[in-house]
């Protein structure tokens, strides 16, 4: 393609999107706050396509001391031992709790 059939492409292209009626957005509705989550927190790797990397700053004792539970979980046989999958099923346990009408809250 020529660079003048190349700019001609470009600007057609442009006027198009500036005339383009924009498609009409689909709300999804908000969940319920009692539903509670159906993904795990700790799903297969590759499954992971919706979650989101978040970075937390944690005092270096807490952080020792996910890392020591979690080799104490591996020493008995879990498979979720990182720090990351503590925190996940941690936040998860909180969030049912928050959920959960039955449960008492802790303040």
């Amino acid at each position: 393609m020529s660079p003048k059939s190349t700019k001609a492409r470009l600007h057609q292209l442009a006027t198009d999107l500036r005339t383009a009626a924009p498609a009409p957005e689909t709300p999804t509705p908000p969940a319920a706050p009692g539903a509670r989550p159906l993904q795990s927190p700790n799903p297969a790797r590759g499954l992971r396509g919706d979650f989101h990397k978040v970075t937390i700053t944690l005092p270096l004792d807490t952080l020792r001391d996910l890392r020591l539970l979690g080799l104490a979980r591996r020493a008995q046989g879990a498979k979720s031992t990182g720090v990351s999958e503590l925190i996940r099923e941690a936040i998860h346990a909180l969030l049912e709790r928050a959920h959960d009408p039955e449960i008492p809250r802790i303040p």
